[in-house]
This record gives C-alpha cells, sequence and structure tokens, in this order.
C-alpha cells in the first residue's frame, strides 16, 4: 500500500535485472476486474526492458475503500443528476480531481520508494508509462486534467512520466455521445436486463471478439461476438477468473456502477476530455503552485480492432478532434494512437506479448502504429 494513496500494488515485477534504462509501466484495471487480468505481462520483464506494476483501484482487493466524503460526493451527484445535471457535474469533477490526486500521490511515493530509470524520449526508454484499461481510461484524463495543477514537492512527477495510456477506452468515457444516439450492445445500458443481471453479462459481452468493417461505422457488431476465437473469458478456468473478476464495485450502488451511471448524464467526462488534451495556457506552473512538465506528456490512445463497438467509435471520435483542433490550431497535447491487429478487449490475457509491445511502441503524430497478429 502507497503511504499517501489508497491505490495497492497487487503485482511488481521488479526492475529487469542488470537495466538501467527500464521503462516502468504502470496500469490500472477497468470495471468489475482487478489488475490480477494483467498478470501475464509480468513475465515478460526482462524480455521488453520493462518493470511491469499492476495496481487496484479503490475498491478492489487490497485497496482502502474510498473515504466517506468522496463516496458522498459521488452519492450526492447520483441523487440530483436528473433534476440538476450542472451541480451534479460539478461533484463528479470534484471526485474525479480527489481519483486524479490520490493517482498521483501513489506515483510520488512510487518514485520517492524506487531508482527509476530517467525518461529518454528520443530513445524510447526508461521513465514511467502509465495507462488505464478501459473504465480506468477516466483516472488518466483526470490525471492530465488535474497534475499540472498539484503542488510539486521533492518529487515532480511530470518529469518521469513519458506517456499516458487511454487503453482500449469507450466513448463514453471519453465524453462522447452514442454513434447515432443509439446505446445498443453494452448490457450495463440494457433496461430490459435486471439489475443483477447486467454485471454478469457484461462480463461475457465485453470479452468477445467482433468483427466490425472498419470503413463503416454503421455496420459496428454491436452485440454478438464471433464464435472463434471465443470469448476470452469463456477459456478462462474458475480459478482464473477468481483471480482476476472483482464484480461487486461494478454491482448496484457501487462506486464504479454510480460513476458509469452518473458521469455520462451529468457531462463530466467531456470536460475532463478536453481539460486532458488543451495545454494549459499561461506561466504558471512554479514549484508551489504546480509544473509545466505536464505539458510535454505524450497521450497514446491503445485500441484494439477485434473489440466492443464502443472503442471503435470513441477511436474514430478521438481521432477527428484532435484533427480538428489542429487544423484550428489550438493548443493540444501530443495525441497518438496504436492499433493491435485482431484484438479484442482482453488482449493482454490472450496475447499478452503484443500488449506489451503496444504500450511501449515508438510513436508518431503523423501515422497510426500497428502491431499485428501473424
Amino acid at each position: 500500500m502507497s503511504k499517501h494513496s489508497g491505490l495497492h500494488i497487487y503485482q511488481d515485477s521488479g526492475p529487469p535485472q542488470g537495466s538501467t534504462d527500464y521503462t516502468t509501466l504502470i496500469l490500472l484495471h477497468g470495471y468489475a476486474w482487478h489488475s490480477g487480468i494483467f498478470s501475464k505481462m509480468v513475465p515478460l520483464s526482462e524480455t521488453y526492458n520493462v518493470r511491469v506494476v499492476l495496481v487496484n483501484r479503490r475498491d478492489y482487493p487490497g485497496a482502502t475503500p474510498h473515504p466517506k466524503e468522496e463516496r458522498a460526493l459521488l452519492d450526492a451527484a447520483a441523487a440530483e443528476v436528473e433534476s440538476d445535471p450542472a451541480a451534479a457535474r460539478a461533484k463528479i469533477l470534484s471526485y474525479m480531481e480527489y481519483n486524479a490526486r490520490d493517482l498521483y500521490d501513489f506515483l510520488i511515493d512510487f518514485i520517492a520508494s524506487n531508482d527509476v530509470p530517467k525518461a529518454s524520449v528520443e530513445k524510447n526508454s526508461g521513465g514511467i508509462v502509465v495507462g488505464g484499461w478501459s473504465f480506468a481510461s477516466g483516472w488518466m484524463l483526470a490525471l492530465l486534467a488535474y497534475a499540472h495543477s498539484f503542488p510539486v514537492g521533492e518529487v515532480d512527477v511530470g518529469k518521469y512520466i513519458r506517456r499516458v495510456i487511454l487503453y482500449d477506452a469507450p466513448y463514453h468515457v471519453l465524453g462522447y455521445p452514442p454513434l447515432d444516439g443509439d446505446i445498443y450492445g453494452n448490457p450495463l445500458f440494457d433496461p430490459s436486463l435486471a439489475e443483477d443481471e447486467k454485471t454478469r453479462m457484461f462480463a461475457d459481452w465485453v470479452s468477445g471478439y467482433y468483427k466490425h468493417p472498419l470503413d463503416s461505422l454503421d455496420a459496428l457488431e454491436r452485440r454478438t461476438p464471433l464464435t472463434h476465437p471465443p470469448p476470452t473469458i469463456s477459456a478462462m478456468t474458475a480459478e482464473e477468473r477468481a483471480l482476476a473478476l472483482y464484480p461487486s464495485p461494478g454491482d448496484p450502488g457501487g462506486s464504479d456502477c454510480v460513476l458509469n451511471l452518473t458521469g455520462i448524464p451529468s457531462g463530466a467526462w467531456p470536460v475532463l476530455r478536453e481539460s486532458a488534451l488543451r495545454v494549459p495556457q499561461g506561466e504558471g506552473g512554479d514549484a508551489a503552485t504546480g509544473s509545466r512538465s505536464w505539458d510535454a506528456v505524450e497521450l497514446v490512445y491503445l485500441w484494439c480492432d477485434a473489440t466492443v463497438w464502443e472503442v471503435i467509435w470513441g477511436v474514430h471520435s478521438l481521432k477527428q478532434a484532435v484533427q480538428e483542433a489542429r487544423i484550428a490550431g489550438d493548443k493540444v497535447r501530443r495525441v497518438t494512437f496504436v492499433q493491435i491487429k485482431d484484438a479484442n478487449h482482453f488482449i493482454h490475457w490472450d496475447r499478452p506479448e503484443d500488449t506489451v509491445r503496444a504500450c511501449l511502441a515508438a510513436t508518431s503524430e503523423l501515422e497510426e502504429v500497428v502491431i499485428g497478429s501473424a
């Protein structure tokens, strides 16, 4: 457990033996799964000169629960989101700022306790790559949105962060509206299902492989996965599922469930996305008020082309937004895209080596990097 954060290191490969320029890859899990789902990446540490650190968010195994004050913000937002979305949005943003600070404090503790090699963008080595899978992409947006405003002490975290990864982020966590206004597909949003069915069916749906015609957004497959390869969860043993699946935060009343159902109608996610993409203007960023070192941190959208339709739509939406911002001359941070071919939402379990390669890949703003299957 971090001294100043409620986050928990579930598993840590440790530094590759003898290396002085390894990259530290810190991953946060998504909705209803904890970071045990990334465990197959840990043995690849020596091969790829990377220290793999798997972190559990609050309310998941090993981490501390959300403090009462912060959980009260979430519940208050849920109670008023229909009657006063603006008030609910302010509370959700405060809740996410708290989560960003929690992650920031975790990073401070980790850096202070470890001899982290210096980041070299030119050599694509060293430093820290921090990523949030799926729902935890919201934590990455919040980190980029607020980190520059957090006080800097002995550790300037931004100088160690080489990139932040949105790993297979769905459109709604990025703050975009659904394609053609239609949310069909995701069991979590299916009104025909009983509440206790939604989380269970979500695990099967989200781990499937889908065949999408990427040249036609209207023809994205929303509900029915391929038979072969089968959904990842169907090929896992009961013991493997038990070591990674943790549905209670996603069940009705759980913190992730409440945030998911409140963050969208409140309009909080678009605010976080815009703040994360924008490089803050003006002087600012001194030792008392924060650091400008975050301005140079790269944002990578790592996506899988056989994943659920919500991610494909999110990729399209973010690419379009970044392109429009560049054309308009807006000052946005470096945003790049990495694709894993023939990959589903759980590719870190099915093809962990490709996932490590994608997280560490050298990137370009001019073209998308593609990590291909054989």
